[in-house]
C-alpha cells in the first residue's frame, strides 16, 4: 500500500476499536441503568401493571438520566463507526437519521420522567417521546441491516434479527401491559427495545474490534452472498407473523370492549385529582335513559378498567338497564382500601376517595344521573374497596356489591370505622374456595375478617333483624337480612367457587341494584316513587 493508504487504514483503524469499545460500553451503561430502575421501582408492586414505576424514583432519576444518557452517546459512536464501514449512501443517512432520532426521544424520555408523584402516570409529552422509541428503533436497526449487508452478510442476518425480536418482544410488552390495566403500556415495552438496542451496540462493536484492517481495506469479513429479494419477503413475513402473533390474542380478548371505543360507546377520560391525574373509562349505552343509573366497577390488584370491562362484561348490563357503567383505574398496586398500609394500598398523592366523590359528582353534573341510583361493585381489592366507599359515601351511594372482598383493619378485624349517615345496601358475593381471600379470614398477603364478621357489622350498621331468608339455586346459597328503610343485606355463596367474577355475576349484581335505590329521607317507598321506571 502506498503512504497515504496506510495511513487511512491507520486512522479508520482507530475509528473502528473507538467505535467498538463504545458499543460493548453501551451493553454496560444500559444494564446499570436497568439495574437502578428495577432497584427503585418498589418491585414488590406490579412492573406490568404499572410500568410507570420503572422510573418513578426521584432519587435514581438524575443517575439512571446520566446513564441513559451515556448509553445513547456510545451507541451514537458505535452505530456512526458501522455506517463508515459499511460506505456512506442515502440509505445509511436514512438508517442513521431514524437510530438518531429513536435515541433522541429516548433521552427526551428519560429526562421528562417521573413526571407525577410515585410514578402513577406520565405526561403526554413523555408518554409521546417513548411510543416514537418504540416505533422508530425497529426499522433504524432494520436498515442498519440492509446497510452493512455487502461487508458483513452475518451482522446483516443477526441486526434483522434483532429488529424482529424488538417487534414482537414490544408488541408481548404491550399486551401484556395493557392486559394489566396499564395506562402507558408502552412504557413496558420501552426496555426490552433498548435493551436489544443495547446488545446489538454490543454485537457491532465486538465486529468493529475483530477485523478492522480487512474492514477498512474494502474486502468482506466473510465469503457469503449478500440477502437478496427472498431473505427480505422472509424477514417480511416472520415480521407479519410476530405482529399477528402477538396481537392477535389480546384483539381476540378484548375485541367487544376495542368495538365500543372505536364506536364512542366507551370513552377514556382523564380527571385530576389530589396530585396526579386519574383515567377511567365510561360506557354509555345507546338506549341510555333521561336520568340514568351510575355503576362504578372497581377492579382487582394490579388490574384496569380495560381488564375489569372485559371481565364483568357489565357494558352488557349498561345496555339491558340504559344505565352508565364507569371502570376507573387505580394507582400503583389498586385502592386504598380498607387496611391499607405503606407497603400496600397506601399512595400518597392519589386520593381514592377524593377521586371517587368527583367521579360521581361529574357524572351526576354530566350525564343527570339519578341521584338515588348510584352503585358500587368490584372484584377482590376493587370489592375491598367498594365496603370503604359504602361507608364513606353512605348518603350518596344506594348499594354496593363486592365480590371475593373483604373488610378489615390491618389487624383483622372487621370493627373499621363506618358512620352511615343512611343505611347502605349490601350484596357480598364470594366463594368457598377463595385462597386468595378465604372466606375464613386470616393472613396472605394481609390479615383478612372471616366474611362472618362482615356481614354481621353490616347487620348491625343497617339495622337488620335477626332472622333472614335463605333459598338455594344450584351451587349458590342466598341469604338475606331486612334492615332500616328497606335496605337489605345480603350473602351470595358459591360452594367451591374460586377468587373469581363468575359469568352470572354481573346479571344477579344488576339486578340486585334496581331493586335497591337510594333511601331517601321520606323513607324506602318515597324513594322509589321519586326514581320509578320501567326496568328492562
Amino acid at each position: 500500500m502506498t503512504g497515504s493508504r496506510l495511513a487511512n487504514v491507520a486512522e479508520h483503524r482507530g475509528q473502528a476499536r473507538f467505535g467498538g469499545v463504545a458499543g460493548v460500553l453501551a451493553m454496560i451503561f444500559w444494564g446499570a441503568a436497568a439495574v437502578l430502575e428495577i432497584a427503585g421501582s418498589n418491585i414488590g408492586h406490579s412492573l406490568i401493571s404499572r410500568p410507570e414505576r420503572l422510573f418513578s424514583n426521584e432519587a435514581w432519576h438524575w443517575p439512571v438520566v446520566l446513564l441513559v444518557g451515556a448509553t445513547l452517546a456510545a451507541e451514537v459512536v458505535a452505530a456512526r463507526a458501522l455506517i463508515k464501514a459499511a460506505g456512506r449512501s442515502r440509505l445509511a443517512g436514512l438508517a442513521g437519521l431514524a437510530f438518531g432520532l429513536a435515541l433522541l426521544f429516548r433521552m427526551a424520555t428519560a429526562a421528562m420522567l417521573p413526571s407525577q408523584p410515585g410514578g402513577y402516570s406520565v405526561e403526554r409529552v413523555a408518554a409521546l417521546t417513548s411510543n416514537l422509541v418504540v416505533i422508530l428503533t425497529p426499522p433504524a436497526i432494520l436498515l442498519m441491516a440492509i446497510v452493512v449487508r455487502r461487508r458483513s452478510p452475518w451482522l446483516a442476518l443477526f441486526s434483522a434479527g434483532v429488529a424482529i425480536s424488538m417487534v414482537w418482544a414490544a408488541l408481548w410488552a404491550m399486551t401484556w401491559a395493557a392486559r394489566s390495566g396499564a395506562s402507558q403500556p408502552q412504557l413496558l415495552a420501552l426496555e426490552p427495545v433498548c435493551g436489544l438496542a443495547a446488545g446489538w451496540s454490543a454485537a457491532v462493536g465486538a465486529w468493529l474490534l475483530g477485523r478492522p484492517e480487512r474492514l477498512w481495506s474494502g474486502a468482506r469479513t466473510v465469503e457469503l452472498s449478500s440477502p437478496g429479494r427472498k431473505s427480505a419477503v422472509a424477514l417480511a413475513v416472520l415480521l407479519v407473523v410476530g405482529v399477528v402473533g402477538a396481537s392477535s390474542s389480546f384483539v381476540n380478548t378484548y375485541r367487544s370492549e376495542i368495538f365500543a371505543q372505536l364506536t364512542g360507546r366507551t370513552k377514556v377520560e382523564t380527571m385530576f385529582s389530589d396530585l396526579v391525574d386519574r383515567t377511567y373509562r365510561v360506557y354509555r349505552p345507546a338506549n341510555e335513559l333521561t336520568r340514568p343509573g351510575l355503576v362504578i366497577v372497581l377492579h382487582g390488584s394490579f388490574g384496569g378498567g380495560l381488564q375489569i370491562e372485559n371481565t364483568t362484561g357489565f357494558d352488557a348490563q349498561a345496555d339491558r338497564l340504559g344505565w352508565i357503567a364507569v371502570y376507573p383505574d387505580g394507582v400503583a398496586d389498586g385502592w386504598d382500601a380498607f387496611g391499607s398500609g405503606p407497603t400496600w394500598g397506601s399512595h400518597p398523592g392519589a386520593d381514592d376517595i377524593s377521586f371517587m366523590s368527583q367521579l360521581i359528582m361529574h357524572f351526576e353534573s354530566t350525564d343527570n344521573v339519578d341521584p338515588n341510583r348510584v352503585y358500587i361493585t368490584g372484584h377482590s381489592r376493587g370489592g375491598m374497596m367498594a365496603y370503604r366507599l359504602g361507608c364513606a359515601f353512605s348518603g350518596v351511594v344506594a348499594a354496593i356489591a363486592p365480590v371475593s372482598g373483604n373488610m378489615a383493619t390491618a389487624s383483622g378485624s372487621a370493627d373499621v370505622p363506618c358512620p352511615l349517615t343512611s343505611p347502605v345496601s349490601v350484596l357480598a358475593i364470594h366463594g368457598t374456595a377463595d385462597g386468595t381471600i378465604p372466606m375464613a379470614g386470616g393472613k396472605v398477603d394481609i390479615i383478612y375478617s372471616p366474611m362472618a364478621d362482615v356481614i354481621a357489622k353490616w347487620r348491625s350498621l343497617d339495622g337488620c333483624g335477626a332472622t333472614s331468608q335463605v333459598s338455594v339455586n344450584g351451587w349458590e346459597t342466598t341469604t338475606v337480612w331486612s334492615c332500616a328503610g328497606g335496605s337489605t343485606v345480603s350473602t351470595e355463596i358459591q360452594a367451591g367457587g374460586c377468587h373469581c367474577w363468575t359469568a352470572d355475576d354481573s346479571r344477579v349484581i344488576a339486578d340486585f341494584f334496581v331493586a335497591h335505590p337510594r333511601v331517601a329521607a321520606g323513607g324506602p317507598d318515597a324513594a322509589r316513587r321519586a326514581s320509578r321506571l320501567d326496568w328492562p
